[in-house]
């Protein structure tokens, strides 16, 4: 891999929601991007651990994936270890982004999230998109609330070579701190520079009403306009410091039916 590429890592498990998400990363533009695309094996029972396994290597996989010219990636490798996915997935910290899909093969398939894609939302060591959809990205709805973690969200997308062909709206959830039209207009102004068609929305509390339930105003939002993305921080300025999903985060990741980007700013823990 050239030294100036960027690193998309693909967590594949054969299932349809993986040949989804594949579909998600083929039908966008990455020039200067290479993938990896990890497959994991089940380990033999006396290999079993939490802790240890085989470090990822590449093989020549049976079922390879291959994108079209349009895709402009740089290269595809395939890697390979006998573990646990959601750990070697989550310890695999050298890419810029990860994709998976969001079932999985097994039980965990009649469930809103698999397990793999439930776990990398609570040791997000890069940022996280949960692909629902295998078409290119149009609509993006950024959720922003001031926070760190939102900021480190933003600026993934800003990342991704294809968001200057992108529509994206602003969507901020106002609690009476004028911060957050601050916060709004900077990631209004990112995003222009980008060439992105922006807007912003702001909402307003209800006077007669005693707390705003952001996340169900953020649902509302997704359901009125439709985004193909919707971008928010894994925590917000509220809720216990502590929890790497903030409430928000995890009900819209369950709750939403198109993909998500998720990102975390481990500084801000």
């Amino acid at each position: 891999m050239d030294a100036h590429d960027r690193l998309l890592t693909f967590g594949d498990d054969h299932s349809p929601g993986s040949d989804l998400a594949w579909d998600w990363i083929a039908s966008q533009p990455w020039p200067g991007w290479t993938v990896d695309v990890v497959s994991v094996t089940d380990p033999a029972p006396e290999l079993i651990s939490l802790f240890t396994h085989e470090p990822l290597h590449e093989h020549v996989s049976q079922q390879p994936r291959t994108a079209p010219p349009g895709a402009q990636l740089s290269g595809i490798r395939h890697l390979t270890t006998a573990a646990d996915p959601r750990i070697v997935l989550c310890e695999k910290a050298d890419g810029d982004l990860t994709v998976v899909g969001s079932r999985g093969r097994g039980p965990v398939a009649s469930m809103v999230l698999g397990s793999t894609a439930d776990w990398l939302m609570r040791c997000p060591s890069t940022p996280l998109v949960i692909a629902r959809e295998g078409s290119p990205v149009r609509r993006v709805l950024v959720c922003i609330d001031g926070s760190a973690h939102a900021d480190a969200a933003l600026s993934a997308l800003l990342s991704l070579p294809w968001v200057g062909e992108c529509e994206v709206e602003v969507l901020a959830v106002f609690e009476g701190d004028d911060t957050l039209r601050d916060a709004s207009q900077r990631a209004v102004d990112r995003l222009a520079a980008t060439g992105a068609t922006v807007s912003v929305r702001i909402v307003e509390p209800n006077p007669e009403a005693l707390t705003i339930n952001v996340r169900d105003r953020i649902l509302d939002e997704v359901n009125a306009t439709r985004p193909d993305l919707v971008v928010l921080g894994t925590a917000g300025r509220t809720g216990l410091p502590r929890l790497t999903v903030g409430s928000v985060a995890g009900a819209v990741a369950h709750a939403a039916g198109c993909s998500i980007l998720l990102a975390h700013d481990a500084s801000a823990d």
